[in-house]
């Protein structure tokens, strides 16, 4: 009897401490599922009719903390971008295309983390431009040169994250290229400094990557950029792109202003210069469950000049359920510049316009 007790004993123990150790460590699941009816005027001189996601990317992702003591945490993120309306993944033979990450966290020291992970553009940027601030994929910058969209990350990265003292952070991250014989080919880094208190947020975020692959024949509208002739096959790769950004934003009680400048300095082969981007917007929560907001950017490259502005009501069913419409009109002008929008293509002429109605839903 004796020994029934102390294995029932050690039994109730070994529960106690498991259940601890659950309490303190989680699996999530995690996701965005949006679609939308649209129409874009001139795409290749036609209108188009489409089904698509809008507001934000359809994504899936897995991320899980475990608390190892001592202020210390196990972090992990695998994040994937689907296309909703086929089931297909955006891109082909990849598993977690935006995200794969395991690294240390800790309120302390900050969080360290490897694997294959976005610049800071992408990081923090987007928390103060248009496309995102608004939610509208449409109205992304032309070429997505800035990176401030998750088109693009970095590869056998290491990310370090700084806690916040004082309402300033900052950070720093490198990736190595794996190539054997030349340390800098395909190597890439990338720094932030930010600064957050009341209603104010302020950030400075600059990446430097060596043989970067551009999806320009898709996203911009020129017949060739620095003596290269787009569109070709899939883009070009880039000698070198260094981007750097600033942003900032205020938030009074019902309204959210927020801005962006960015340059990309851009080397290809054949010459080398500058896409400069300003940004600008307001959200305004005229309900607790309805916003409104505009916002647009002019940017300027290789002698061509585009002009997007974008207009947005998002009415929320829950804190998970949005519905949304949208209006975004983009002018180019210059240098055999012709419009385009992001998701839609590349249009015939000068002008192009596009509206959507959606659904978006998180999980």
């Amino acid at each position: 009897m004796a020994i029934y007790r102390r294995t029932v004993a050690s039994a109730i123990v070994a529960l106690s401490v498991t259940s601890a150790a659950n309490a303190q460590s989680s699996v999530t699941l995690y996701g965005i599922a949006d679609t939308a009816i649209q129409y874009v005027s001139n795409v290749g001189g036609h209108a188009l009719f489409q089904e698509g996601n809008t507001h934000a990317p359809d994504i899936f992702g897995i991320k899980g903390v475990e608390d190892l003591g001592g202020g210390i945490r196990t972090v992990f993120d695998l994040q994937n971008e689907y296309l909703l309306n086929n089931g297909q993944a955006l891109v082909p033979g990849t598993l977690f295309n935006r995200k794969s990450y395991v690294g240390l966290q800790s309120d302390t020291y900050g969080t360290l983390t490897l694997g294959h992970q976005p610049s800071f553009m992408y990081d923090v940027l987007s928390n103060y431009q248009t496309p995102f601030v608004l939610g509208n994929i449409l109205s992304l910058h032309e070429g997505n040169l800035d990176e401030v969209a998750n088109f693009y990350q970095f590869n056998n990265a290491v990310k370090y994250v700084s806690p916040t003292i004082g309402g300033f952070s900052s950070g720093a991250e490198f990736a190595f290229g794996n190539v054997a014989g030349n340390f800098s080919e395909s190597r890439d880094y990338s720094f932030i400094v930010q600064y957050k208190g009341g209603p104010l947020s302020l950030a400075a975020t600059y990446a430097n990557e060596n043989n970067r692959f551009l999806e320009l024949s898709s996203f911009i509208g020129l017949p060739s950029l620095f003596g290269t002739s787009l569109p070709q096959a899939e883009g070009v790769v880039a000698n070198k792109l260094v981007n750097w950004g600033l942003g900032a934003s205020y938030q009074f009680k019902n309204l959210l202003l927020h801005t962006t400048f960015t340059q990309s300095r851009i080397t290809l082969a054949t010459g080398q210069g500058n896409a400069n981007t300003v940004d600008a917007g307001a959200n305004w929560t005229i309900r607790p469950d309805d916003v409104l907001a505009i916002g647009g950017w002019v940017e300027n490259l290789d002698g061509g000049n585009w002009k997007t502005i974008t207009f947005s009501n998002s009415y929320l069913f829950s804190k998970r359920t949005i519905v949304y419409q949208q209006v975004t009109y983009q002018h180019a002008s210059g240098a055999h510049s012709v419009a385009s929008l992001t998701g839609a293509g590349v249009a015939s002429g000068r002008s192009i316009t596009g509206v959507s109605v959606g659904i978006q839903h998180y999980f």
